[in-house]
């Protein structure tokens, strides 16, 4: 890891251990329904998929339900939930853990059918998101989820370090993610916390 993503894993190792309050709201497991009914007629199990920046990965028994297998990949090796550290060890043929931060994920780590990334690119340092997105994009061969909070995080306020690192309106995150998929469907949320949308490769 470089320099600045040794800082990152360093905070997070400490969020992660340090702040069980982090672990009480899990936005990847809250917007997997969007997720899966916008692509119920192309979603099949047995199909791969990519967690970017999973957190406690949660969400992944609602991936297995599906048939899925999973990828999960995160900066820190203490955000997985005990429950699914213990689903790594039962189903090793359908769930792996890769630690790596996305901006600099590994030559090991191929392509899947699908991609999901909640509450994690406004954790990326702006200057570090087109590649972050690029590597995201290259390994996605269908389609995929995007949840981008647009507010500052309270967490950060208790470690004393911002956590959300690039805040920008919906409009900024729709003219960049669309440099590298094409949107096809935004899920509209109750408050202005959260764009979510889901994606799909460029023809």
């Amino acid at each position: 890891m470089d320099e600045r993503a040794l800082s990152e894993k360093t905070k997070y190792d400490v969020v992660w251990r340090d702040l069980p309050s982090y672990r009480e709201c899990s936005p990847g497991e809250d917007f997997a329904p969007f997720f899966f009914d916008g692509f119920r007629n192309e979603m099949r199990a047995g199909q791969t998929l990519i967690d970017f920046g999973c957190g406690t990965a949660r969400v992944t028994k609602s991936f297995l339900a599906k048939g899925l297998n999973v990828t999960l990949v995160d900066i820190s090796p203490y955000a997985l939930d005990e429950e699914i550290r213990n689903l790594l060890i039962l189903f090793s043929n359908q769930v792996h853990f890769v630690q790596a931060c996305l901006w600099q994920l590994p030559k090991e780590l191929k392509s899947a059918s699908w991609i999901y990334c909640c509450d994690v690119l406004e954790h990326i340092p702006e200057d570090y998101l087109d590649r972050v997105l690029g590597q995201i994009r290259d390994r996605m061969r269908v389609g995929g989820y995007f949840s981008i909070c647009l507010k500052e995080d309270l967490a950060g306020k208790k470690l004393g370090q911002p956590l959300h690192l690039t805040i920008k309106p919906k409009a900024w995150w729709e003219k960049k993610l669309a440099k590298y998929f094409y949107l096809v469907g935004e899920d509209l949320i109750a408050d202005d916390l959260y764009f979510n949308c889901r994606v799909q490769t460029r023809a």
